[in-house]
């Protein structure tokens, strides 16, 4: 092989180098700039979490909910005052599990901040939603059943033991 193959073939590595490079970097570059735009909806929706009426409404979802409604009822089938606090419970659950399944937000974060609830939620709402489902043929809150499964398969504990997190003995 003479040196000008040679060094046409160097070029040509180099080439598919660089631009194996660029592309990598481009990738990188675009999911940071997504996740940079999600932050402030995934801080906000953290934010609502902590607010005193979505508080009181997922305490009344996972304590109370059904002991009022045994047999459980289709979801809208409800009261309009239940129906509205398991909808700003459930609903908000659902919206943050279209982000992790649109994989807008890591589910780590999520199920890392939020999966215990995530769970308990679920299992105090699936009655109501399967009933709903069965009678009336919907989805209803497909995205928080994902996420509750989700959280199931990866407890927050493991999440916090990969993160290394930090905790007295009496947790």
């Amino acid at each position: 092989m003479d040196t000008d193959a040679v060094l046409d073939l160097f070029a040509v590595v180099v080439a598919i180098i660089a631009l194996s490079i660029t592309a990598l970097l481009a990738i990188r570059q675009t999911r940071t700039a997504a996740a940079g735009y999600a932050l402030p909806v995934v801080l906000e929706m953290f934010a609502q979490f902590r607010g005193e009426e979505f508080y009181a409404a997922r305490e009344y979802v996972i304590d109370v909910l059904g002991k009022e409604f045994d047999p459980p009822v289709p979801y809208r089938d409800l009261p309009p005052e239940v129906r509205a606090q398991v909808r700003l419970v459930a609903g908000r659950y659902d919206d943050l599990g279209k982000l992790v399944a649109h994989r807008v937000v890591d589910p780590e974060l999520v199920i890392g901040g939020n999966g215990t609830a995530i769970r308990q939620v679920w299992a105090a709402v699936a009655p109501f939603v399967h009933q709903e489902r069965a009678v009336h043929g919907t989805t209803t809150w497909i995205y928080l059943e994902d996420l509750a499964n989700r959280a199931q398969a990866l407890p927050p504990r493991d999440i916090y033991a990969k993160l290394g997190l930090q905790h007295s003995a009496e947790l």
